[in-house]
């Protein structure tokens, strides 16, 4: 079997996780692993507006909807079960495919390729080292056409602190990783829109529907 795809392991900072049905991707959280003293501890948090999202469910049973974060000092068990084990005949494969080692160890890695995809609904993306800037953040504002507190008020941020960071008065780490999310995803920035779309003018919401739907046909076409 050929190798279909490219990863640069070393870039990747943690593991994104969304929801995907038939019609629609939903953000759900974001596993994280960091190291201190020797001692290696698992974060995984829920996005805010999945939890008030009707339609969300848990990643797994020790997951439950209502925390907004765990921390373990062993990979939660959900995701433990999306990892193939060595002894699997396809094993090989499968590392061949996703383009990473077969003696690779870091489960960060490992969900992010060969346990990308599984039995249930739940995608496991990589997010990479951050590369999305403040630039970025407002030139994807102006880009949708939209106020300082139009903005924040869509995408659920504190006015405050957006006006600080696009004024680079505040580093704003986890706003540029949210927004670069949805920069990538537009899909994603679509069903954001209906689900919080109220806090736009009407006027503004279905231009706005109409200029991300645009940009979702784009992504589309470029992946094909």
């Amino acid at each position: 079997m050929s190798k279909t795809f490219e990863i640069n392991t070393k870039d990747i900072i943690a593991v994104q996780v969304f929801l995907e049905k038939r019609r629609t991707r939903v953000f759900v959280g974001k596993l994280t692993r960091k190291k201190k003293d020797g001692k290696i501890n698992y974060h995984f948090e829920y996005d805010p507006s999945y939890l008030t999202n009707k339609a969300a469910i848990p990643v797994g049973p020790e997951l439950s909807l209502i925390k907004e974060f765990y921390d373990s000092s062993v990979l939660f068990p959900s995701f433990q079960d999306r990892i193939p084990s060595k002894e699997n005949p396809a094993y090989v494969d499968y590392c061949i495919t996703m383009g990473i080692s077969v003696e690779e160890k870091d489960p960060i890695v490992l969900l992010c390729t060969i346990g990308h995809r599984g039995p249930s609904s739940f995608i496991f993306e990589p997010l990479f080292k951050e590369n999305f800037t403040t630039e970025d953040l407002k030139n994807y504002r102006k880009e949708l056409g939209l106020t300082i507190r139009e903005f924040a008020g869509l995408f659920n941020i504190s006015p405050g602190h957006l006006q600080r960071v696009e004024a680079k008065m505040f580093s704003g780490h986890d706003i540029l990783e949210r927004i670069e999310r949805y920069k990538k995803y537009p899909e994603d920035t679509l069903d954001l829109i209906f689900r919080r779309g109220g806090v736009l003018h009407t006027d503004k919401k279905r231009m706005l529907i109409e200029k991300v739907k645009t940009m979702v046909e784009s992504s589309i076409k470029k992946k094909d």
